[in-house]
């Protein structure tokens, strides 16, 4: 049987779930594309449960592709769309949950991450920065600037940088001349080059959270030391 999650904002955390649903089955976390693809095609029947969890999923997306409610999904909803599954009543749970209030992570903290290995990847950030596609760009536009900041520390001095960024000298500056003792202009360029790739990509086939999380382990890998 379905289950309809209410939630004002999108879940990623497993834990939250079993808490809350109770499933005694396992629950695979699977993108909308990705649930898109398997009602694509004839399934063999599976007692685990799937979340859709990247994506509020409307009543008019579920009918379009004839989804059957007896199956075992767990899609997010948001609450004024909650009435259109009225149809739908004898064959969905509904589940009302609000994530409890966690610190909030910003990309130059994300960006640090990356440049440091003693400090691992985590699964819950890594989701937050490629749940949707204004949350990456947000990234990926900071992560850009740093790297052309680290770039251009190679060739000019600090006054001369902040002049072409149109920003003041701060804390960035003395970040960025230290990390310029460990790389090459090389690696910056890689990086950069790989920035302009998922641009590309995201500008060609739109956005996809799993290439978005491609790139932060690829990032992650060419750079941290």
């Amino acid at each position: 049987m379905a289950n309809l999650i209410v939630t004002p904002s999108l879940i990623s955390d497993l834990s939250l779930l079993n808490e809350e649903l109770k499933i005694k089955s396992n629950i695979e976390k699977i993108s909308f594309e990705e649930f898109i693809s398997e009602n694509s095609i004839t399934l063999f029947e599976n007692d685990n449960y799937k979340f859709i969890y990247d994506k509020y999923v409307s009543y008019a997306e579920l009918n379009k592709i004839n989804f059957n409610f007896n199956e075992n999904y767990i899609f997010q909803i948001k609450k004024q769309n909650l009435s259109k599954f009225s149809n739908e009543n004898s064959e969905i749970n509904v589940h009302y949950i609000e994530q409890k209030k966690e610190k909030e992570i910003f990309p130059w903290d994300f960006t640090k991450i990356l440049f440091s290995s003693k400090i691992q990847l985590q699964s819950e950030i890594v989701d937050h920065f490629c749940i949707d596609e204004n949350t990456f760009k947000q990234f990926l536009l900071y992560f850009h600037k740093e790297l052309i900041r680290l770039k251009l520390t190679f060739l000019y001095d600090d006054e001369e940088i902040s002049n072409v960024l149109v920003e003041k000298i701060d804390y960035k500056y003395q970040l960025a001349r230290e990390r310029k003792s460990k790389y090459n202009i090389d690696d910056i360029d890689k990086s950069l080059e790989n920035i302009y790739k998922i641009e590309k990509l995201i500008l060609k086939s739109g956005f996809n959270s799993e290439n978005a999380k491609r790139f932060i382990v690829s990032s992650k890998s060419l750079l941290q030391f």
